[in-house]
């Protein structure tokens, strides 16, 4: 799968939250989301740009747990990349999968999110502890498929969220000074 993504910093989330019930936005749900990030034995993934994490995520009904990896973001403009994710039973165990392997946990991003979907886009509003606010706007593609239009899907939605300026291609991590 291909996450085509844009992320923006945002000055006041409670305006970009009336802003898309404005243009129609569906409201999801909440949820806080633990992320810990690993790094490669083989490889630093800051310098091939791309992601191992598990995150825990907990909503008012569930607690699950994904083990994702991302690759290399594929151009200057968005953080488009491929993304592979599985969901798992025990996230203590897949970590210490991981860490068995020679993988070695780096850094913890924690973040409340709040998540609405437009059209076939997901909207997510971003508190992340140390970085900020910020609107992630994405849509999943197949490989293969030019997402050029789904950017520009992305880019307008912005636009009608009064969005302009502040787009951001760091990853938390990036952000928070890990690498």
């Amino acid at each position: 799968m291909i996450e085509v993504e844009v992320k923006a910093h945002a000055e006041d989330l409670n305006e970009v939250a009336q802003h898309l019930k404005v243009i129609g936005a569906e409201f999801i749900k909440k949820e806080h989301q633990e992320d810990l990030y690993f790094n490669a034995p083989h490889r630093d993934f800051a310098q091939t740009d791309e992601a191992l994490r598990v995150r825990n995520v907990t909503d008012e009904n569930n607690k699950t747990t994904f083990i994702t990896y991302k690759g290399a973001k594929m151009d200057q403009l968005s953080k488009t990349r491929v993304e592979i994710e599985v969901g798992v039973e025990d996230p203590l165990k897949s970590g210490a999968i991981l860490e068995n392997l020679g993988f070695r946990p780096v850094a913890k991003v924690k973040k409340k999110r709040t998540i609405y979907s437009f059209q076939d886009l997901f909207i997510t509003l971003d508190r992340v502890e140390g970085a900020g606010d910020f609107v992630e706007i994405e849509k999943d593609m197949q490989e293969g498929q030019d997402y050029q239009e789904a950017l520009n899907q992305i880019f307008a939605v912005y636009a009608k969220l009064g969005i302009e300026d502040g787009f951001e291609r760091r990853s938390y991590l990036e952000i928070l000074g890990v690498h």
